[in-house]
């Protein structure tokens, strides 16, 4: 033992009569070996309207269990994509270098298109990589993680243009950026500029970072450009700032009121979960006609691009285009830091188990609505008819009695596309509204529980609580979901998840509206709802009645199974051509059924692919609806949910 320890000071002793030697330090030590296992990614995409990226990507090379082999990967499950979507299609253009100069072959390994096996010569210490990407790709898997530019503005995300070793964990192997833009564009991203940013010659560079970090932290750009503070009391939340970039120069491209909006939804999400995962947050919106309706959701900020015409004011914002900032800016709690302890890996390819995103996207999707109302962007009435919508698409998802919730979260990738014809047997994303659901009758459950005293705010306060110096994702498992429920009221909330989330349903229970003090019924009546309200459909919907949907010029969207339309055998992609004796109106669809309660069937004609068939659909109720309308017998719930906070 003696003999040991002499031995590790004899070699302590050395190493430090070598610094001496060198005149280095044992932190400029550290700084050095630090720096020898930096990656080192230089970006150009200083020329936009060719639609091309090109990249340099040096990458340190350290002891290999294969020598001869070095494994690298382009990621493939993006986070925020749910999918292994990463975009590798896109990549037009490769080139290996060892340090020499000598170019190196590669090839992909069987049977995995994102991993490259490459060549290298004994001895070597680092690759360098030539990358050449496609930009604005039409695609539906990398949706949000891809880059798009147009002649003024663009949104780079970084990942596109990475490779990494095997075996190298994310929030340790730091990288280098720096990004070349066009003449005179403004940059903006959750990255943190260096101390030698060269902004005056259109070279953005960042400090170095982890692939984690990098991967989350998207860059927005643009010739037009300007910003606003969100947040003027600091001991309420971190600074927040809004950067907005738009394809002119117009200092309208925001209206003054909507980022007023947008303060308070900062303001009431701070009350909302009472403490921050980051120092500092950055929203980027591009204001533009040019790009694609975009988003994702990132640690400490979020990407969003809208058209002009939907932020002249808080009135023009409607539907989608409201719902995607404060949708967004909320995972930065719910998907971001509390992550599924599936979803949470330490590489790029690791496939993740994706079942809860019940919790990640159907409670992001509640919180995201009811900030919405909170903070203006919504009145209580458009919540009402937000409910309404999601309750009657619920009640009429059929593929529910062979695909549980669960199965449409864990089954999540293939389902992103939707599909034109029987939908919703297959069903789709559904862990979305469907989860909003079960968090909104989670929250009026225990204010029911608790007479009031608690809500799900409390949930919020305590699943999601955090220190402004948070750097590290939080796992999460199913058991702690359901164990802060419990501390906040005493019921069975895991048979409750089991029954709503996990269990094959021959119908949706719409038990929530009786909770929050409404009834939901069928009656003669027609809601009405505007038409603009998100997810509410357009053409002729008489899913309540006939069973069957439409567009305006008589084409039938969906047919619900076992209803009087199925039982005639009505089909999508079949078109009605003529009602009774008369040719296709929609009035006359609606007067027809109308008058069925006299004993008559509806009677049309129908074009079924090349050929022409007269149908009768054996139906004599009349008009029916759903409707969801107020039980002045109960409390009404929804309202105390919607009321804004206070700091008082």
């Amino acid at each position: 033992m003696s003999d040991l320890i002499s031995r590790k000071l004899w070699f302590l002793m050395l190493g430090v009569s070598m610094m001496i030697g060198t005149g280095i330090s044992p932190v400029q030590a550290q700084e050095k070996a630090a720096t020898s296992k930096l990656m080192h990614l230089q970006i150009d995409c200083s020329n936009p309207n060719r639609g091309l990226i090109e990249a340099e990507l040096t990458i340190p090379v350290t002891a290999m269990a294969n020598p001869g082999k070095l494994s690298l990967w382009y990621p493939k499950w993006v986070p925020g994509s749910h999918g292994p979507g990463g975009p590798i299609a896109n990549i037009a253009g490769l080139q290996i270098h060892d340090g020499e100069g000598q170019r190196l072959n590669w090839r992909r390994a069987p049977g995995e298109v994102y991993r490259l096996e490459v060549e290298t010569p004994a001895g070597t210490r680092q690759v360098k990589l030539s990358l050449r990407y496609v930009a604005n790709q039409p695609t539906t898997t990398s949706f949000g993680h891809d880059c798009f530019f147009s002649g003024t503005i663009g949104v780079l995300s970084p990942g596109c243009l990475l490779l990494y070793p095997d075996g190298a964990d994310i929030d340790s192997q730091r990288i280098e950026v720096s990004v070349k833009s066009p003449d005179r564009w403004h940059a903006a991203s959750a990255l943190t500029l260096s101390d030698e940013d060269k902004r005056d010659v259109n070279e953005h560079a960042f400090r170095n970072t982890t692939l984690r970090t990098l991967v989350d932290s998207p860059i927005m750009l643009g010739r037009y450009y300007q910003s606003h503070e969100l947040v003027s009391d600091q001991e309420l939340s971190p600074p927040h700032t809004l950067h907005v970039f738009s394809d002119d120069q117009d200092n309208d491209a925001i209206s003054d009121e909507l980022v007023k909006k947008y303060a308070e939804m900062v303001r009431q999400t701070s009350l909302l979960i009472g403490s921050h995962p980051f120092d500092r947050f950055d929203i980027l919106l591009g204001i533009t006609d040019s790009l694609p309706k975009n988003g994702l959701e990132h640690a400490r900020s979020t990407f969003n691009i809208l058209p002009p015409s939907s932020l002249k004011s808080p009135s023009a914002l409607k539907g989608w285009d409201r719902l995607l900032v404060p949708h967004e800016y909320l995972h930065a709690w719910c998907g971001k830091y509390r992550r599924p302890a599936g979803m949470l890996t330490s590489d790029f390819h690791t496939p993740k188990d994706t079942e809860l995103l019940w919790v990640y996207e159907g409670l992001t999707q509640y919180l995201g609505e009811l900030i919405e109302a909170r903070s203006g962007l919504m009145s209580n009435d458009e919540f009402k008819n937000r409910l309404f919508v999601e309750l009657r698409n619920a009640m009429n998802q059929q593929g529910r009695q062979w695909r549980t919730l669960a199965d449409t979260a864990a089954a999540s990738h293939i389902l992103r596309a939707a599909s034109p014809s029987w939908g919703g047997l297959r069903r789709s994303q559904d862990y979305y509204m469907e989860g909003m659901l079960f968090w909104l009758e989670a929250d009026a459950r225990i204010r029911h529980l608790t007479n009031g005293s608690k809500s799900l705010d409390d949930f919020c306060h305590s699943f999601f609580k955090a220190t402004r110096s948070a750097s590290q994702p939080s796992a999460y498992s199913r058991g702690e979901v359901v164990k802060h429920l419990q501390a906040l009221a005493r019921f069975d909330w895991d048979g409750l998840i089991s029954r709503r989330i996990e269990s094959f349903q021959q119908q949706f229970d719409p038990e929530v509206a009786d909770l929050l003090g409404f009834k939901f019924e069928k009656t003669n009546r027609k809601p009405v709802i505007p038409a603009n309200t998100f997810r509410h459909g357009s053409g002729i919907d008489l899913r309540d009645s006939l069973g069957v949907s439409l567009s305006a010029s008589g084409d039938i969207r969906t047919v619900l199974l076992d209803s009087p339309a199925d039982k005639a055998r009505l089909a999508p992609q079949q078109s009605i051509v003529a009602v009774g004796e008369y040719k296709w109106s929609a009035q006359r669809l609606l007067d027809s059924v109308a008058k069925a309660t006299s004993g008559n069937p509806v009677e049309l004609l129908v074009s079924d692919h090349d050929r022409i068939k007269p149908v009768q659909i054996q139906y004599y109720r009349g008009l029916v609806y759903w409707n969801l309308n107020r039980d002045e017998s109960r409390k009404d719930w929804l309202s105390e949910i919607l009321k804004p906070r206070s700091t008082e």
